[in-house]
């Protein structure tokens, strides 16, 4: 015969059971946007190049070794959140430092971004832009997180398309000024490149 205890220790494994279940089903139902920076980040100097300061934008940083610096050849990309592209809700990269391997083919520009709507507070334009990335790549195998390195929260979108792989790195400066690193590699290129993208990555630093 089974005792009134035995009785309450079996429901409440049950219950405890429950519980876990319920808590392994939430947990794989939810994606962590967020993590350490030693998964994306290389400390490497032999994987970089000439180190680059700007005060304009208020960093230093390494393009990754045999990446060298061309004249910018790259027009102002209009990213939109609206349906015209003279919409004043456009978002606008403008490339100013453009790098290039002639091995790879692989492509790093550096620039601004800046939009002209005036209803976005500063603070909140970084977020407006990249939840306009993430919609706008959503079916091209994206993957986007976020990460800390050398004090600075970067987000990065990764998304493959044509071929081609992009990591978009996206930070803001002391000023609140949004920065991008654009660098997009080959796809058949990409496991020699990867090492050399995040040692880039991981030279940023603010000024």
């Amino acid at each position: 015969m089974i005792s009134m205890a035995n009785i309450n220790r079996i429901e409440l494994y049950k219950k405890l059971f429950f519980l876990f279940a319920l808590l392994l089903i939430n947990s794989c139902g939810k994606k962590d946007n967020s993590a350490g920076a030693n998964n994306y980040v290389v400390l490497d100097s032999s994987k970089l190049g000439i180190e680059v300061a700007d005060q304009d934008f208020g960093i230093k940083f390494s393009p990754p070794k045999g990446w060298s610096l061309r004249p910018t050849a790259i027009s102002k990309k209009i990213e939109t959140r609206g349906t015209a592209e003279n919409s004043s809700e456009n978002f606008i990269y403008q490339p100013v430092y453009v790098f290039f391997n002639d091995s790879t083919g692989g492509l790093l520009s550096v620039g601004k971004v800046i939009t002209e709507d005036s209803t976005i507070v500063k603070s909140a334009r970084i977020n407006y832009y990249k939840d306009l990335l993430d919609q706008k790549y959503k079916d091209d195998n994206l993957s986007s997180l976020n990460f800390i390195n050398s004090k600075i929260l970067f987000t990065q979108i990764k998304f493959s398309k044509h071929k081609l792989v992009s990591y978009k790195i996206i930070f803001q400066n002391a000023k609140g000024s949004i920065i991008q690193f654009d660098f997009t590699v080959p796809q058949n290129y990409l496991a020699d490149s990867e090492n050399f993208i995040k040692a880039s990555i991981g030279s940023i630093k603010l000024l």
